[in-house]
């Protein structure tokens, strides 16, 4: 009798866990039940019941919570339940493969990383009932139900249009570069002349005319920056991006730079230079 008991117990306590589960899964920055919008699996946004995510103010929970779709947001972590958006924190890493082979950007769609730290080029997309897996060569694997995703974010969730690599360094495009520059900077100061012996002329004429001088900066190339910054590693590019979107990539041996290139974290993440990665938490310093 006492084993009849314990087995419809034990019957119960499964029922109840699956629910558990069945009510705390749910999509990436998808508004829910309680009126937030988990886009990873501790952070999120708010909704006010129109079903979109106001993207204006980002919330995060504590450490050691996850985003839910329960009435508390934040639930301490549980291994019988799973957070609303499940693991983010591999997205688009390249060291997430063991060989920086590929990084997955959704559950679907990937880049490839060719021995780099950051992926680049054209976008890749898993055949239909595949997954990225970051864990695999493969890159595409068969999708299992309750199996681990690397990057769990729905494919409609990753902005396509542009691939990550801005530009990469070339000697014929850093002396095209260079060339125009001078052309750019020769024209900008004959230009500034003739328009100052005009102001000039004007003033001694009128005292009332006042002159403007209106500075221009230049953008600098993926190799001037780095030459900047003399290290290797991921820095912010120069000036500055206040959304925190564009960095360089710079690798040097015996102090001499063999390797500079500009790139765009993904959609929804900003570049962080005190871990020099992209990050989906506002370091606080970003727009």
């Amino acid at each position: 009798m006492s084993q009849r008991i314990e087995n419809i117990v034990k019957g119960v306590v499964v029922v109840a866990l699956a629910f558990m589960v069945a009510q705390t899964v749910s999509d990436c920055n998808v508004c829910q039940s309680n009126q937030v919008a988990c886009i990873n699996s501790t952070s999120f946004y708010l909704c006010f019941g129109d079903g979109t995510p106001h993207r204006d103010q980002l919330y995060h929970c504590l450490e050691g919570f996850d985003c839910t779709n329960l009435t508390a947001i934040c639930v301490q972590k549980s291994s019988q339940r799973p957070p609303s958006c499940g693991d983010t924190s591999q997205c688009g890493q390249c060291n997430a493969n063991v060989n920086y082979l590929f990084a997955c950007q959704s559950r679907g769609i990937f880049q490839m990383c060719y021995g780099a730290t950051r992926p680049t080029g054209k976008f890749g997309y898993c055949p239909s009932g595949t997954v990225c897996d970051a864990s695999s060569n493969a890159i595409c694997v068969p999708e299992v139900e309750g199996q681990s995703v690397t990057c769990d974010i729905n494919d409609e969730l990753v902005d396509t249009t542009t691939a990550a690599s801005v530009t990469t360094e070339s000697s014929s495009t850093d002396s095209t570069l260079d060339s125009s520059t001078e052309s750019s900077t020769e024209s900008s100061t004959s230009s500034s002349t003739e328009s100052s012996t005009e102001s000039t002329t004007e003033s001694s004429t009128d005292s009332t005319v006042t002159t403007e001088q209106t500075t221009t900066v230049i953008p600098l190339t993926p190799a001037q920056m780095c030459t900047e910054r003399n290290a290797t590693g991921l820095f912010p590019i120069i000036p500055a991006d206040p959304y925190c979107q564009r960095y360089i990539s710079c690798y040097f041996q015996k102090n001499v730079l063999i390797r500079s290139a500009e790139y765009n974290c993904p959609s929804d993440s900003y570049f962080a230079s005190q871990t020099q990665s992209c990050v989906y938490v506002n370091p606080g310093y970003c727009l």
